[in-house]
């Protein structure tokens, strides 16, 4: 049986739970663009409302939720073109092998076009720009394992690196994104 006083104390610190309401954070997206900026990219709106930004040659963007869940999804798409398969059924099969492989970036295939994306809810204060350091990355290399699978190409050193990635992202990920562990 467990000592109840080896337990966390969940309640309310000194200012809390007293009905006085925590300071308010800008929305989403501002702190989306300007973490993006501190990481030395340049990010837009773009007509869809997502924040848009190059990172390594490649256009991602980012699409917040405009309401109090702070969802944020890191998302790019590709064409899909020779050598890529034309078979649906063994690109949506590479997709699956990717989305059983990782825990934070995940693909799908629609319309001849790859989307992969990693999405996260953020929890008040979180820290965004590590966040960001982190899932773009591992967005890009999602792609580049989709489209070696998908090709054929030689993937165990490649798999190792990136599920070591993917462990350290979850491991570090910002405040403890999508329940993982204490911030870095």
């Amino acid at each position: 049986m467990s000592d109840p006083t080896s337990l966390p104390n969940f309640s309310p610190q000194p200012g809390e739970g007293d009905g006085a309401e925590p300071p308010a954070e800008a929305p989403l997206k501002q702190r989306v663009k300007d973490a993006l900026v501190e990481l030395g990219l340049e990010a837009s709106i773009d007509t869809d409302g997502d924040v848009s930004f190059t990172f390594e040659g490649q256009q991602l963007f980012v699409r917040c939720a405009d309401d109090e869940s702070n969802v944020l999804r890191v998302f790019g798409q590709w064409a899909l073109e020779d050598p890529v398969p034309t078979d649906e059924t063994e690109r949506l099969r590479v997709c699956n092998d990717l989305n059983v492989a990782f825990n934070l970036v995940k693909a799908a295939v629609a319309n001849d076009t790859l989307l992969v994306t990693s999405e996260h809810i953020l929890p008040r204060g979180a820290d965004v720009r590590g966040l960001l350091g982190l899932s773009v990355p591992l967005v890009l290399q999602g792609v580049q394992l989709w489209h070696q699978r998908a090709t054929g190409q030689d993937l165990a050193e490649a798999v190792e690196e990136a599920r070591a990635a993917d462990d350290a992202a979850q491991g570090g990920a910002a405040d403890g994104q999508n329940g993982q562990g204490p911030g870095a």
